[in-house]
């Protein structure tokens, strides 16, 4: 086979596995950007019911509060690792009675409520948790899981 058509073939493969893992991943964004997809899991019932009667239910659902917003990568990064850690625990682990947030997701979740809440807190320490030691939810705990978030 000459070099050339060797060529065009990788190439050719090259960008129908880049148009694959696009379709890819703009179809699991699609399947999983609505909080209704959360809801499909028994164990976030409590915490969907929560929600759904929260102040933030028609501005925010789960994906706003708990992916990380900085950009398409990081978010389907978050989305992705997630989604791994939710299915390990709901499928291959006795799940704990209520969830707990990891500590990467701790910071996830605290930076946007920094961009949602911004002019609220930016003169405060809230802004950088790492220098003042507290989450938003360190203290509204109950924001927007009543009181099903447990309390740190």
């Amino acid at each position: 086979m000459e070099a050339g058509k060797k060529v065009r073939i990788v190439i050719l493969a090259i960008g129908f596995l880049l148009l694959a893992a696009g379709a890819g991943t703009a179809t699991m964004h699609s399947v999983t950007g609505n909080s209704a997809f959360c809801a499909s899991c028994h164990i976030m019932d409590n915490y969907m019911s929560s929600w759904e009667h929260s102040s933030h239910r028609e501005i925010a659902g789960c994906n706003d509060c708990h992916t990380d917003q900085r950009n398409l990568l990081t978010k389907t990064w978050s989305k992705v690792k997630a989604g791994t850690l939710h299915g390990y625990v709901n499928y291959l682990t006795d799940h704990p009675d209520y969830l707990e947030l990891y500590d990467s997701s701790r910071d996830i979740v605290q930076a946007n409520c920094v961009s949602c809440h911004s002019d609220l807190i930016f003169k405060t320490s809230l802004a950088n948790p790492s220098i003042g030691g507290k989450y938003c939810f360190d203290c509204h705990s109950s924001v927007p899981h009543d009181t099903y978030r447990p309390r740190y």
